[in-house]
């Protein structure tokens, strides 16, 4: 639990802004606030498939056409001209899953939920989490269709001279381990920044204790969470288009 949560403690007004964008346990069991942000997601997640599906074989409705888009979208401008058909479909069916999570938590860290409001991917141990996924799935790709051996010589750029082979491999190796972090800190950061700049401006009402200020905080504070809804999307597919060149990368290494 935090400091300014403490029972009986008057919380500060920007306390009380802010405090969405920060993690807390919410029980005994050691489950926290973005834990069940993250179960909420999926639940939500899985109802709306489930929902889709039940239009039949035949599509229909306007929540099937939805899907149905993102499913197009997914297949076509990322995995197919990535990994080519063959691959893609293999890994089709994890980048689709992997978009929608994000997506969703995403939305659904705009929505002021009462006591558990807030982006889970707005946080480090989430996105940490999705990035060692990627970083999993990458690896034990590039071992099973290439074996290690063909695996470790990704590492390596055709025709170098055998002296720089030491020196090379562990710095491509490290690369390797930071570009899967990579995902995890812009993820994170841009979730996080748009949640801090709508505060900021709601902050400026009791920063310059004055309520006229909400003329101004107020309207920027809504332009910003609607440029937000435009960031929900964009860092969901930023996200699974870097792990379709990370993933496509190690199972075809000579491109």
């Amino acid at each position: 639990m935090m400091p300014f949560l403490t029972t009986g403690e008057e919380m500060d007004p920007i306390q009380w802004i802010f405090i969405h964008t920060m993690d807390h346990r919410m029980g005994p069991a050691g489950i926290t606030k973005f834990t069940l942000n993250m179960w909420l997601a999926g639940a939500v997640l899985t109802l709306l498939m489930w929902l889709a599906r039940k239009s039949g074989p035949v599509p229909s409705g306007k929540l099937r056409g939805i899907f149905e888009m993102i499913f197009f979208f997914i297949r076509d401008e990322i995995v197919y001209p990535v990994m080519g058909e063959h691959h893609g479909k293999t890994f089709l069916p994890f980048f689709l899953t992997m978009f929608s999570f994000i997506f969703t938590m995403n939305l659904i860290g705009m929505v002021p939920i009462p006591g558990i409001g807030g982006a889970a991917t707005g946080t480090l141990g989430s996105t940490i989490a999705l990035a060692a996924i990627v970083f999993l799935v990458s690896t034990i790709a590039g071992i099973k269709f290439n074996g290690v051996g063909g695996f470790l010589k990704g590492f390596l750029p055709h025709g170098i001279p055998a002296f720089v082979i030491p020196l090379l491999f562990p710095i491509e190796l490290v690369g390797y381990c930071i570009k899967h972090g990579v995902l995890a800190i812009r993820l994170f950061a841009n979730m996080l920044a748009g949640h801090l700049v709508i505060g900021g401006f709601l902050g400026l009402i009791f920063t310059m204790k004055a309520y006229g200020a909400a003329g101004i905080s107020v309207p920027l504070a809504l332009f910003i969470s609607f440029l937000e809804l435009l960031v929900a999307f964009l860092q969901a597919y930023v996200f699974t288009l870097l792990a379709t060149l990370f993933i496509g990368g190690t199972v075809h290494p000579e491109h």
